[in-house]
């Protein structure tokens, strides 16, 4: 079985060269539509575990920090107390810098201690003139930009804190975010702690830290359905071009199962010669591609994430994809009559 399959892709080569191809720009798109789901999905809760946060206090009726724009007043945020309570400011903020276009950013003033990230490189922001920003953002340690007209300085990047697709998020001082957001005025936007709270004031609601991430995925929830079915689509695809040239492959070797089958070989090594023809298009496909798309990765317009589980589970579907996609063909070597072996040419 193996040498007549083998044998049949080397008489084939240039078919099965291109139609490897082929299906290896399909997968590679699979594998980049799956990182970026998975990156739609992750950012949010990155991003909030990056606060360190466990619970969220905001007023009430707000769906979560990251997504509407309301304020608690400073005798309401005053009022919460539990462990580590702090006080917090989420607003959107444009990142300035000499020689380049705005940048928007979502903006988070915190205190000292709970609200601040530990870097990735630098250290956490704690005084005025001083911010942290997304390694996305494209800054650089010591970077000398403004968030909006108040100029800061670069003191640390931290790694995936990005919300709503790839929007950076930066952290600095509370009272710094106010003096560039808000004229220096008391706005506090919620109270962030380590634990539930010993009192929640009246006109506040409760958050906990994976409500707040999984509200912020919220307006991506188009775009990820969007996404899965371009997916479901390039699977479509990817099953046609294998299902297409294996059937192609049966039909033109009608007369050599025919001959097969007068010598004794049976249905069932023909029918698994033909499966494992698929087999070895879509796993040669899947390979490449995961080359491919590792190739792509740092030049796509969006942070791609392929989680790991995807170089097992796509092998898999792909396996199941080139088993169904060859039925056809299986099932023409089965009508293959013996006795066409012997008829002449025109038969």
């Amino acid at each position: 079985m193996l040498l007549l399959t083998g044998r049949d892709l080397q008489y084939r080569a240039t078919r099965f060269v291109v139609v490897t191809i082929g299906v290896t720009v399909v997968m590679a798109l699979l594998f980049l539509m799956t990182g970026l789901i998975e990156q739609f999905n992750q950012e949010p809760f990155d991003a909030v575990d990056a606060v360190g946060a466990s619970h969220w206090v905001v007023p009430e009726g707000v769906s979560g920090p990251f997504t509407a724009s309301a304020t608690l007043s400073p005798d309401t945020a005053a009022e919460v107390a539990g462990p580590d309570a702090a006080r917090i400011l989420v607003a959107r903020g444009s990142l300035n810098s000499s020689g380049a276009d705005s940048a928007e950013a979502l903006v988070i003033g915190h205190e000292p201690g709970l609200g601040a990230p530990s870097p990735t490189d630098g250290r956490a922001a704690t005084g005025s003139g001083e911010i942290v920003v997304d390694r996305t953002a494209g800054f650089e340690l010591g970077d000398e930009i403004a968030l909006g007209a108040t100029p800061v300085t670069v003191v640390g990047i931290h790694d995936d804190t990005t919300v709503l697709a790839g929007l950076p998020v930066v952290f600095l001082d509370l009272g710094e975010a106010r003096t560039a957001l808000f004229e220096g005025r008391e706005v506090v936007t919620g109270v962030v702690l380590a634990g539930t709270p010993d009192v929640l004031p009246g006109g506040t609601a409760l958050l906990t830290a994976d409500e707040v991430a999984a509200d912020a995925l919220g307006p991506l929830e188009n775009a990820v359905s969007s996404v899965d079915l371009i997916r479901a689509l390039l699977w479509m695809v990817a099953a046609i071009i294998i299902g297409a040239v294996v059937y192609l492959s049966a039909l033109e070797r009608q007369r050599d199962f025919a001959v097969l089958k007068a010598m004794g070989v049976s249905n069932r090594n023909l029918v698994m010669s033909i499966g494992l023809q698929a087999l070895v298009i879509a796993l040669s496909a899947v390979a490449l591609a995961a080359v491919l798309q590792a190739l792509i990765e740092p030049v796509f317009p969006l942070q791609v994430r392929v989680p790991a589980k995807a170089y097992w589970q796509i092998p898999l579907v792909a396996v199941i994809v080139a088993i169904l996609a060859g039925i056809g063909g299986m099932r023409s070597v089965t009508r293959s009559d013996p006795a066409a072996a012997f008829a002449g040419p025109g038969a």
